[in-house]
């Protein structure tokens, strides 16, 4: 095992402790890590030329036929329980280890591409006019395998179960719902949930922050009937909505505080004489601002006009990410045992023109998802997602995977 390994292997053994392990437990840990990183360390060639693979293949939402064949077929001969087709091409895999324990501790991997038309800038280039993979998901399921290769190979030395999930359709921000209706979790509910998602942080590192990390996207619908002058009604709301936006058009690609709020005005729609429906998209992360937005449009609303109705319609609609306070704390302080401290980035901003559907496993069992750094600034790659020279540092995958595994264990253990 090469020196900067068993180094990782030690600064575990020391979160352990810091997180409150008796000894036992804590050498059970060290352990079980020293097997896990072996495991995957055997496995280093092979878990990048599946990485190769799947990116010179890549599939868009909803139809990731060979990428889901692929992992059943990995993770069967692993000795995983899968099961198949759920929500469309969504995979799900479980392994319960040995020891004593009833926890289940779950990540989730998302698997399809998107369209690019520029040209790919790595040897492994897709094969797949006009698609490729510029957001990452091939490393995330690459990580997600990797994850099946050791805890398969350390079964021996954790307790409760793990669960692999294997999303479609992230990219349409439809396949986490697919596959709760689905019923994903009806024979298995996890007690926590982790994901990783590639950034332009440099490798080696993660970021993430307890409570909202991603923007969620809301739809907002104002309906008014009446007689007198409906669209002078109608403008006014479409102002009155306006005016609770934070964040000027220009800046919604850039980093905002997290209370800050993105509105962004859709054009009216006229139904006959006396109808008028304004629309819009809110894009916030703070789930309190958004308790406060609704109530402020609703009070607002009321004062418009006697001769109007005025109705409002406030949908969630993807639902971001909102990390679970409790376990991104324990989580960040594992995750900086593995990578040290200064490799751990506590965010404080969002940026709302990025969402992701990872919020709708949240809403059902707690969990945290952490931005995983794949830009490489040597070699001049930049994991800038969905960038036309989107590049990621295979070494992605077995940092990604060294820190989910610690952090999945950690999990297991939990009280």
């Amino acid at each position: 095992m090469p020196a900067k390994t068993r180094l990782l292997i030690t600064v575990v053994a020391v979160v352990a402790l810091a997180a409150g392990y008796p000894s036992g437990a804590r050498c059970q840990a060290t352990a079980a890590m020293e097997a896990f990183v072996d495991a995957i360390e055997s496995k280093r060639a092979e878990l990048i030329e599946i990485r190769h693979d799947v990116h010179r293949n890549p599939e868009l939402s909803g139809m990731e036929e060979r990428t889901s064949a692929l992992v059943a077929a990995r993770l069967k001969g692993l000795g995983w329980n899968v099961r198949e087709r759920i929500g469309g091409y969504g995979v799900v895999a479980t392994l319960r280890g040995t020891l004593p324990g009833d926890r289940v501790v779950a990540f989730r991997a998302d698997m399809d591409a998107v369209r690019s038309q520029h040209r790919d800038p790595v040897d492994y280039r897709s094969q797949k006019r006009g698609v490729r993979h510029i957001c990452g998901h091939d490393v995330h399921t690459t990580i997600a395998l990797a994850l099946a290769e050791g805890f398969s190979s350390i079964r021996g030395e954790y307790g409760g179960t793990v669960m692999l999930l294997f999303q479609p359709a992230e990219e349409t921000a439809s396949g986490a719902n697919a596959m709760l209706r689905d019923d994903v979790f009806a024979t298995l509910k996890p007690h926590a949930i982790f994901a990783v998602h590639t950034a332009p942080f440099q490798i080696g590192q993660v970021a993430t922050t307890p409570g909202g990390m991603m923007a969620s996207r809301d739809r907002l619908t104002v309906t008014i009937r009446g007689t007198g002058d409906i669209d002078d009604v109608a403008n006014r709301v479409r102002d009155r909505i306006a005016s609770h936006s934070t964040v000027l058009p220009e800046d919604s690609f850039g980093s905002v505080p997290h209370d800050a709020v993105y509105i962004r005005m859709q054009p009216t729609l006229r139904s006959g004489d006396d109808v008028r429906i304004v629309r819009a998209t809110v894009m916030l992360a703070d789930a309190q601002v958004r308790k406060e937005l609704v109530a402020a449009l609703n009070d607002g609303l009321k004062m418009m006009s006697d001769e109007t109705r005025v109705s409002l319609e406030y949908d969630r609609w993807i639902y971001g990410v909102t990390n679970d306070n409790d376990l991104t704390t324990r989580a960040v302080k594992v995750a900086a045992g593995v990578l040290g401290e200064g490799n751990v980035i506590l965010l404080t901003q969002y940026v709302p023109a990025f969402s992701e559907d990872f919020g709708s496993f949240q809403e059902v069992t707690p969990g945290t998802m952490f931005f995983l750094g794949v830009s490489n600034e040597a070699k001049g790659w930049v994991g800038m997602p969905h960038s036309p020279d989107y590049v990621a540092d295979d070494e992605a995958i077995f940092v990604g995977a060294r820190t989910m595994a610690a952090v999945m264990l950690d999990a297991l253990d939990a009280d």
